[in-house]
């Protein structure tokens, strides 16, 4: 049961070790201050109030900024890097709080020195935390017995990395390719030779080795002969994730550093993904319709404008799916174009500027003037809260495509049975696809990333994607 859910152990031995780095803060600021003469006397109720709206706030904004989801799948100078942001946003956060309510009797020399003192003591805490790790490590906690298939040309990249961070735990076994090519054998790891096997071997392999991760370059790699690893995979509940350079740069387009790779396929997990499941819906109910009352002036705004400029209807309809094949349901929009856009849609095929399931025009002339500004702004996405209060979507999750759109895509058996876990989470109204440039990227990007957001799925990281998605909606970063 440890092993098995050592990541969620490790993220909440992470929250208390940071629990604890904030409250030794508090006690040393409270202690070192009262050998400053002539300051302002406090109740002790007063610093216990404050020191703990200043560790909640560390804590909440380290939780949104990702500080806890890194701990096992990034390095040590990422984690040092969002955790300064999570100890800025936090100083921002009190002074501006301060600053708006005009509260100037706080003990200013108690909170000088608690925000000296933190980073060092955070540090100092990572630093046990990391060595514990390490230790449960050697007991064989978080470890895994992993296979590379199909890095004839990059093995030796993925195996310097694996090198280079031990605490994820990846144990090479071996090398699968095409055909065992002896040119392999000088790739080593403490001075042994990782063992290179033919792919039709891989199935004793992954029994003999006990394999619970297996890496590929690529999605397509199943298509370009190695369609059998995704049955092994699957009859075997073994883990299927991409690791290579260009999903390295897809996921820190969203801001995300994971060193481990995008999953393709994982073992299902009943209990946990139903306890997921509830936890996500009551989320979505709460916050869609918190979100409806509160901006029901601004949909009534634009349902009159697009009314006033081009009549009715007001709300666009149209069938959409999160595969093809899959489950479609009617996705609602504010109207931004011509009420003909659909007729004229096949006209303009040969300009679009994306690609796959993905229709994509900067200067699309079907657009209205009011759907130019709504679009910029995603105001016409709001009408899909009643979509994530009827239950088919969700307010965090994979974008549903255009059914008549995804028809059209020329895509092999063999990756959509590769991608079908996208079904797996209901369509969301933003995503990590949104936060990562929107129209700036292709199809395939999306599908990667979604494919990541569901192996990871989390209130946490739904809430992280909420936040991120705020300035891109402000700034109307790749909106068109």
């Amino acid at each position: 049961m440890l092993k098995r859910n050592w990541r969620t152990i490790v993220i909440f031995i992470a929250l208390l070790t940071d629990t604890f780095a904030l409250t030794v803060s508090a006690f040393l600021a409270y202690f070192l201050r009262g050998f400053f003469p002539n300051l302002s006397p406090y109740s002790i109720a007063v610093f216990i109030q404050f020191s703990t709206f200043l560790g909640l706030s560390m804590i909440v904004s380290g939780l949104i900024i990702g500080v806890y989801r890194v701990t096992l799948h990034s390095n040590t100078k990422r984690l040092y890097f969002l955790a300064s942001k999570s100890y800025l946003y936090s100083v921002l956060i009190l002074f501006s709080i301060l600053f708006f309510f005009q509260y100037s009797n706080f003990p200013r020399m108690f909170t000088i020195i608690y925000f000296l003192v933190l980073p060092v003591l955070f540090v100092f805490s990572r630093m046990l935390l990391k060595i514990f790790l390490r230790s449960m490590q050697q007991r064989g906690y978080g470890n895994h017995h992993v296979l590379l298939a199909g890095y004839e040309q990059e093995s030796m990249s993925v195996v310097q990395r694996f090198k280079k961070f031990p605490e994820m735990g990846y144990m090479i076994q071996g090398l699968i390719v095409q055909q065992a090519q002896k040119s392999f054998r000088n790739i080593k790891i403490n001075g042994s030779p990782i063992p290179t096997y033919p792919l039709s071997e891989i199935q004793d392999i992954v029994e003999t080795c006990k394999v619970d991760r297996v890496f590929i370059p690529s999605i397509e790699t199943m298509t370009n002969g190695y369609s059998a690893i995704f049955k092994i995979c699957q009859k075997k509940q073994i883990k299927l994730k991409v690791l290579s350079e260009n999903s390295d740069s897809l996921l820190s387009l969203s801001r995300v550093y994971d060193m481990a790779g995008i999953t393709i396929y994982s073992p299902e997990r009943t209990r946990i993904d139903m306890a997921k499941y509830v936890l996500k819906r009551l989320f979505d109910i709460v916050f869609a319709v918190i979100a409806l009352i509160l901006l029901s002036p601004m949909l009534f705004v634009t349902a009159a404008a697009i009314l006033i400029e081009s009549g009715m209807p007001i709300l666009f309809k149209q069938l959409r799916a999160a595969i093809r094949g899959g489950e479609m349901f009617s996705f609602y929009k504010f109207r931004s174009m011509v009420k003909d856009a659909d007729a004229l849609k096949e006209s303009l095929f040969e300009k679009n500027e994306s690609d796959g399931a993905l229709f994509k025009m900067k200067n699309d002339p079907r657009m209205t003037k009011v759907g130019k500004i709504i679009r910029k702004l995603s105001i016409d996405e709001l009408p899909q809260l009643m979509n994530v209060i009827k239950g088919e979507m969700s307010i965090v999750g994979p974008r549903p495509l255009p059914v008549f759109d995804l028809e059209k895509l020329k895509e092999s058996k063999d990756y959509w049975n590769s991608i079908k876990v996208r079904e797996k989470v209901k369509p969301g109204i933003t995503g990590l696809w949104q936060i990562s440039g929107r129209s700036a990227l292709g199809f395939h990007d999306m599908i990667w990333l979604d494919l990541y957001y569901i192996e990871n799925q989390s209130l946490i990281f739904d809430l992280e994607i909420i936040f991120a998605t705020i300035p891109v909606v402000l700034f109307g970063k790749g909106a068109y």
